[in-house]
């Protein structure tokens, strides 16, 4: 559920003149420590930081693409990829002959998953980092086997891990201070021989691991959405009280033969994450 913002119908500009040619301050100061990050990740984080010190409150709108490109000196798409982390970050929306309007601040910000397609929802996984914690084998009890469909005793692989909001530099770990978004229980189909290996050593998304490393592709995904509450276990790893509510989605990924490949069981609190599905007639 989208927690409903207030916001002025005409949001202010901040004072910063956005329509400024590039200056070497703006672009040093997007570019400072750049710990290797990519043009468009460098611009999101001053543009996150500029958030944070109230340079773009809440209700204001930020630079359009072209003021962007204009003050940094980059590209149309590098400026869209910068905004488009921070719609992913649910620091901002996009509303019509408005513009970017800021809607929460970083230490407070939901991450908002939007899906109007499959290739939305895969976005998802490559716009936050899953950061796996064990990876081993399990055999299905006859309740998971019924719900894979498959084999009561079949082993498949299995992982638990904890994904965060935005990839961190190559190399590097995420930050400490970084809230967790969910808890991931993965589940892979013992067709996929020697994927515990492949997911210890992994740069990229598992559902991309699987198209690359097994020419396979994903043709759909279900997914189920459950409302439930944290137990303590979870709770603890989430940095949550127990019995707080979360949001529980299951995807289950198919490839062109209809065969189950990958079940993602995550568990969302619900002021971390919030989900839209855009529905056209």
């Amino acid at each position: 559920m989208i927690r409903p913002v207030s916001l002025p119908s005409t949001p202010p500009v901040a004072t910063v003149d956005p329509t400024e040619p590039a200056t070497a301050n703006a672009a040093n100061a997007a570019g400072a420590a750049d710990d290797g990050l990519p043009r468009y990740a460098q611009i999101a984080r001053h543009l996150r930081q500029a958030i944070l010190d109230d340079t773009y409150p809440v209700g204001a709108r930020l630079p359009t693409e072209q003021e962007l490109c204009s003050r940094f000196g980059i590209s149309r798409f590098t400026a869209r990829e910068a905004i488009r982390a921070l719609l992913t970050a649910g620091l901002v929306t996009r509303r019509p002959r408005i513009g970017t309007v800021v809607i929460a601040k970083p230490d407070t910000a939901r991450y908002a998953n939007d899906a109007a397609s499959l290739t939305d929802l895969l976005q998802y996984a490559r716009d936050t980092e899953l950061r796996f914690v064990y990876i081993g084998k399990v055999a299905l009890a006859p309740d998971q086997a019924r719900d894979f469909d498959a084999t009561p005793g079949e082993e498949w692989t299995y992982a638990l891990g904890v994904r965060s909001a935005g990839e961190p530099p190559a190399g590097k770990t995420a930050a400490p201070a970084a809230r967790p978004i969910c808890i991931t229980r993965l589940f892979l189909s013992p067709l996929l021989e020697g994927i515990a290996t492949r997911l210890r050593e992994r740069r990229t998304a598992v559902y991309t691991l699987i198209e690359q490393e097994y020419g396979i592709t994903i043709q759909r995904v279900e997914q189920e959405l459950i409302g439930t509450v944290l137990d303590v276990d979870d709770a603890a790893n989430l940095g949550c009280v127990p019995g707080a509510p979360a949001l529980r989605i299951v995807r289950r990924y198919y490839d062109r033969l209809d065969r189950l490949l990958e079940v993602a069981d995550n568990l969302h609190p619900s002021d971390r994450f919030s989900y839209r599905m855009h529905l056209r007639r």
